[in-house]
């Protein structure tokens, strides 16, 4: 799609002054970075929050990722997929940097990087 198209494109402030602190995604780290934004032209790879950058850009490679709690000391409770259990788990993140292995729902961590047919498990006992 267009918006994934974006994705790939380096950040743009823009030729206006305005200092508006927004979200980037960098596929090179596979994380979504912030930038200053000068609030005009600039491009589609700009998003208001860091959720928005990731669910908009962020890849299955992203299940691959360590998971990070980064720098910051806020606790918030997100998911992450732990590929050495393989399976999604709850961390706490301290909100700020970290990386693409970051969801906000445990089915949002599932329909990224769940095997496919994980949902049947209890059927199987």
């Amino acid at each position: 799609s267009k918006k994934e198209d974006s994705c790939q494109l380096d950040h743009a402030q823009g030729p206006c002054l305005g200092m508006i602190s927004r979200y980037f995604y960098n596929g090179t780290s596979m994380a979504c970075e912030t930038f200053q934004y000068g609030g005009c032209l600039g491009n589609g790879n700009n998003f208001a929050s860091q959720k928005e950058c990731l669910q908009t850009c962020r890849t299955v490679a992203a299940c691959n990722l360590p998971i990070v709690q980064g720098p910051c000391r806020a606790f918030i409770r997100l998911w992450a997929f732990d590929a050495a259990q393989g399976k999604c788990v709850l961390f706490t993140y301290g909100g700020c940097r970290g990386n693409g292995n970051k969801f906000y729902s445990q089915k949002e961590c599932k329909e990224y990087c769940g095997i496919p047919g994980d949902g049947d498990e209890e059927l199987l006992r």
